[in-house]
């Protein structure tokens, strides 16, 4: 996570140069040339390094959509349930909000190596604006026409869509992609035209083809979709989807997550999450009060001169002055060490 305050960038070009570092640091070079040139990249099994982190969210997906629909996905019966949500169809379950079912997501949204490209590209502060899933099955029939193609640049009602984007997707692969397996549908560079595709322009769409393990990253202006399912089995991905911090995310992650999974990990996870946002006030005493602290009945000096406690753990909060210039809209806890327990415990007796 870069932390630096915006009075040290800036400029666009100048945050482009202080997020290279990170994918330099990764080795993310030429992913980076890929994403910049074709509008996708494919990090490889072999990139991610991390096969158990995949069977364990793909254990998880399976349970979860057994739990929505009280069956368990089976090619071999045919059995696959059904999720009523609009990205649901003959062949096909999709699943949302269901972050705070299994720690797994909580890696999979933060992971080191799609978090890099996806700052470089959405700038500080990005936020997680939806987490999917998805449970496809064979059906040689699309269920959406023109292969449900679409640039995810949903919110912005102006053509040419904006660069920088304002939002970026990554598609984890827990399960083969291959044209015939029903995967993921681009049409490369079609980022660089700035706009939404036209009815029949998703005849020019080519398979991102990819074996399970894979993480695909693309850009926000992208043109896809999927191709229909024609082998035997399932597909299976979870999709992390992420937006600039000026953008209205898609699901309300701070009402998802637990006291257990916020305590267990650090600013970056509650940024993502939103979750001390201090603007969407709703009540006026709690005017520039982070969500996280919201309806506390603390006043404005107690939470940002003394300090708080969640789950057992002290923190001091400041205004995170690395976003914008003015308003801060984001609050950093920062756990105390005991020095500083003792400084702030000094200041709260102060009246002053």
């Amino acid at each position: 996570m870069i932390r630096k305050k915006w009075s040290e960038w800036r400029t666009w070009e100048n945050w482009k140069k202080m997020a290279s570092q990170q994918i330099e640091a990764r080795g993310l070079t030429g992913n980076l040339e890929e994403l910049e040139a074709q509008g996708y990249t494919v990090l490889s099994p072999e990139q991610m390094g991390d096969p158990r982190l995949i069977e364990r969210t793909t254990k998880a997906l399976l349970r979860i959509s057994e739990k929505l629909t009280g069956v368990r996905p089976n090619a071999e019966t045919g059995e696959y349930g059904h999720i009523d949500h609009p990205g649901s169809h003959a062949a096909q379950n999709m699943l949302q909000a269901f972050l705070g079912e299994d720690p797994v997501f909580e890696e999979i949204i933060q992971h080191p190596l799609t978090l890099p490209l996806i700052d470089y590209y959405l700038g500080p502060g990005c936020l997680l604006s939806a987490l999917n899933g998805f449970v496809k099955w064979q059906d040689p029939v699309s269920h959406f026409d023109n292969l449900g193609f679409h640039a995810d640049t949903h919110l912005y009602p102006f053509e040419p869509l904006p660069d920088p984007p304002m939002v970026f997707n990554t598609n984890w692969c827990l399960t083969n992609y291959t044209k015939d397996d029903g995967s993921l549908a681009v049409v490369p560079e079609s980022h660089k035209l700035r706009r939404h595709p036209r009815p029949g322009e998703a005849d020019q769409a080519v398979p991102v083809e990819a074996p399970a393990g894979s993480v695909i990253v693309f850009h926000g202006n992208l043109w896809h979709g999927a191709f229909p399912r024609v082998n035997p089995g399932l597909r299976l991905t979870v999709t992390a989807f992420y937006s600039a911090h000026y953008c209205r995310p898609q699901e309300h992650f701070p009402g998802q997550v637990s006291e257990e999974s916020l305590a267990r990990n650090g600013e970056r996870f509650r940024q993502l999450l939103n979750v001390c946002d201090t603007l969407g006030i709703e009540d006026s005493r709690d005017c520039w009060a982070p969500r996280w602290d919201r309806g506390s009945g603390k006043t404005e000096r107690q939470i940002w001169r003394e300090t708080i406690v969640h789950h057992d753990r002290e923190y001091r909060i400041e205004k995170d002055d690395t976003i914008v210039n003015h308003s801060a809209g984001y609050a950093r806890y920062i756990p105390l060490d005991r020095k500083e327990k003792l400084k702030y415990k000094k200041l709260s007796n102060n009246p002053h």
